[in-house]
């Protein structure tokens, strides 16, 4: 009897702890679903231009492509999390049958207890078997032996309680499960309607766009020389504050690493522990509208676009803000009155650019989330912020490092 309670107490334990681990991960997919879906309701806050010339279509492709790159990713959360719902689930059935076994075997011996205790019972003397000890010795054994023998029915009572509980908390909980299933298929279906009907509208603006390929063309090549014109301002503007770095620290009469070259390998390093969780440089609701490296405009494959950085586009009177602590190196002028910054994190540097104006000069710290100024509404009519990251000379990709 007891070998069968510690039976059953091992395999709830190990079951339990089976279903705690899947638990632990269904409400990590519960968190991260819930900010997917917090950040489209911003982005759905992005609107499209009504304007139909060139310059805004194809801001408003990239608008959709950016809001259905998000859906996509929330709608293979969603999946991912009703699978783990189903792996749960079934697991826990297989417990459910071990359990309900366990239960019924449980149930013939408590049965088979109480029929030979009360048939003792009838033929026993519990207090005359004590009194007629010879010795006291004698009368501690049968004392113990008599709370023994009425303490064992109480176990299997104890057991059997136990083991119905467990029963009843787990069918509770493949029933909670079940409910939860048809609650996100039911967010399934609505995101892919959602999906589809942004598809739809990327179409209808693609088919737009074709008839007018060579405007488009001729459109998507000057944006493509001004986005490499201000990327080889950004190369120069980099070397020259590495020049500037490497002169301050030359001058400096020492051997032995300065303090701000030890402060520097720390900052360096604290960066790094940092990567993929860096917030994004915009402040308010955004939309990535430029993808780093080698992209298709959407909805044509023979148009294309090679950014550097990433393009952000925010509401009207977004700022760009610091994504880490560190110190402005340079603040330079990128044309049409725009202006781009250059913020140093140890070994690393952030730019950003396309800026109207800033409060900062070189030199200045910086804190993460610090305002480093508002960004200029761009020919689309909305404020989209250039962002890039390098680590010294060497240009890195900027999705990699932030928290999107």
């Amino acid at each position: 009897m007891k070998r069968s309670l510690l039976t059953f107490v091992f395999l709830s334990l190990f079951l339990s702890s089976v279903s705690g681990q899947a638990g632990v991960s269904i409400e990590k997919m519960r968190q991260e679903r819930a900010e997917m879906e917090q950040q489209i309701a911003r982005q759905e806050k992005i609107l499209l231009s009504t304007e139909n010339d060139i310059t805004h279509q194809v801001a408003n492709l990239n608008i959709i492509a950016a809001k259905l790159k998000a859906r996509t990713r929330l709608l293979d959360q969603t999946r991912n999390e009703i699978r783990q719902l189903d792996r749960q689930g079934a697991a826990i059935q297989v417990e459910i049958g071990k359990l309900e076994k366990e239960y019924e075997e449980c149930s013939d011996s408590y049965a088979q207890a109480c029929r030979f205790y009360q048939n003792q019972n009838s033929n026993f003397n519990s207090l005359t078997f004590i009194l007629s000890s010879e010795t006291f010795r004698q009368m501690g054994r049968r004392v113990r032996y008599v709370r023994e023998y009425s303490g064992s029915l109480r176990d299997l009572a104890q057991e059997l309680s136990q083991k119905k509980d467990t029963l009843e908390q787990r069918r509770a909980e493949v029933e909670k499960l079940k409910n939860e299933k048809v609650s996100l298929q039911k967010e399934q279906q609505a995101s892919e309607e959602a999906a589809r009907l942004e598809q739809q509208e990327q179409q209808k603006i693609v088919d737009g766009l074709k008839s007018r390929r060579s405007s488009l063309k001729k459109e998507i090549k000057s944006k493509q020389t001004q986005m490499d014109k201000l990327s080889k301002e950004i190369d120069r503007q980099i070397q020259l504050a590495i020049e500037e770095e490497r002169a301050k620290q030359k001058s400096q009469s020492s051997s032995k690493p300065s303090r701000n070259d030890a402060a520097d390998v720390r900052l360096s390093g604290s960066f790094e522990n940092n990567k993929g969780r860096l917030p994004m440089p915009l402040t308010g609701n955004y939309l990535v509208v430029g993808e780093y490296g080698v992209q298709n405009v959407a909805g044509m494959k023979d148009v294309r676009q090679n950014n550097l950085g990433l393009d952000i586009q925010g509401e009207s009177g977004a700022e760009a803000c610091a994504v880490f602590d560190g110190e402005v190196s340079r603040i330079f002028q990128q044309g049409k009155g725009q202006i781009g910054v250059l913020i140093r994190h140890g070994a690393y540097i952030s730019v950003y650019c396309n800026l109207s104006e800033t409060r900062l000069k070189s030199g200045d710290k910086v804190k993460t989330g610090d305002r480093i100024g508002p960004v200029q509404i761009s020919e689309n009519g909305s404020p989209v912020l250039h962002f890039q990251l390098h680590k010294e000379n060497t240009r890195l990709n900027p999705s990699d490092w932030l928290r999107r």
